[in-house]
């Protein structure tokens, strides 16, 4: 008698949700929102700030997604969609989905403020080999001022590059790791060592393995540090980013010690293995 209530409760259930719309897991719902034939009833789909723009029709013309489920619980998931134009250029952004009788989209989010970390890495970019050799030259005669980016030639190359990765596809971000996993792993080793002899004492974020500053801006990580309030307790590999707009790697021994993906905090974590992520917070 049970299973019979139960059985008629979700077709039911079913037949509401069909009634108002199709009934969509995240990844499928997401693919349909940004597909170039948008949903005409795309409102039965949304929900919260998120009411139905950005959406397929607001690609550009050519432009081509790509789609990955980062995470899917009973009550909320995100998805990543990836935008990429005829050249291969690209950004990431985040979809995240709550449950109610059906899945709906309740925010859209990407890493926020590059703008001048764009605008950094162009400029350096920009300088040739003589330029950087004429700064540093400029600099070790007068000493570094507040106009002066760098010092050094290694300073140079890790500005470049740090711009470069924060900006950077996720999946660049991974390979990036991926071939660089031994170095990563060696300071992740150095760092827990660290942790265990401080975390006793002190509170809050945590600063980690300063001695190792060189090896990590060789990987173009520009602080590693533990524990705040967002991130919890992983070893935090911050990359860049402007205020609290953050992309870094983190580590976690236990999966349950991951911080949750929210629209208003993490807005995204995906896994590399091993205990590493990518995270990105706004």
């Amino acid at each position: 008698m049970i299973t019979r209530i139960t059985s008629l409760i979700t077709v039911l259930i079913l037949t509401i949700a069909c009634a108002h719309g199709q009934a969509y897991e995240p990844l499928a719902l997401a693919k349909k929102i940004f597909d170039k034939d948008t949903l005409s009833n795309i409102a039965t789909y949304v929900i919260g700030e998120y009411k139905g723009r950005p959406h397929g029709g607001d690609l550009g013309k050519g432009a081509k997604t790509r789609f990955m489920l980062l995470e899917q619980t009973a009550e909320s998931a995100v998805v990543n969609m990836t935008v990429l134009d005829s050249t291969g250029v690209g950004f990431d952004t985040y979809l995240h989905f709550k449950k109610e009788t059906i899945w709906k989209m309740s925010a859209f989010r990407a890493l926020a403020q590059t703008g001048i970390i764009d605008r950094i890495k162009t400029q350096l970019e920009k300088m040739s080999q003589a330029d950087v050799d004429r700064v540093v030259a400029e600099v070790k005669k007068n000493g570094k001022d507040k106009f002066s980016m760098f010092s050094s030639q290694e300073e140079y190359n890790f500005l470049l590059g740090n711009a470069k990765l924060t900006l950077a596809l996720d999946d660049h971000i991974v390979q990036h790791f991926v071939e660089n996993m031994a170095v990563f792993e060696q300071l992740k080793d150095l760092a827990i060592a660290e942790l265990k002899n401080k975390k006793n004492d002190e509170e809050g974020s945590i600063k980690l393995i300063a001695q190792s500053k060189r090896e990590y801006e060789r990987l173009f990580i520009a602080r590693v540090s533990s524990g705040g309030d967002e991130l919890g307790n992983g070893i935090n590999f911050f990359i860049g980013g402007v205020i609290d707009n953050a992309v870094g790697y983190i580590y976690v021994q236990d999966k349950k010690d991951l911080p949750r993906m929210s629209p208003n905090g993490v807005i995204m974590i995906r896994e590399i293995g091993a205990g590493w992520y990518i995270y990105k917070t706004t």
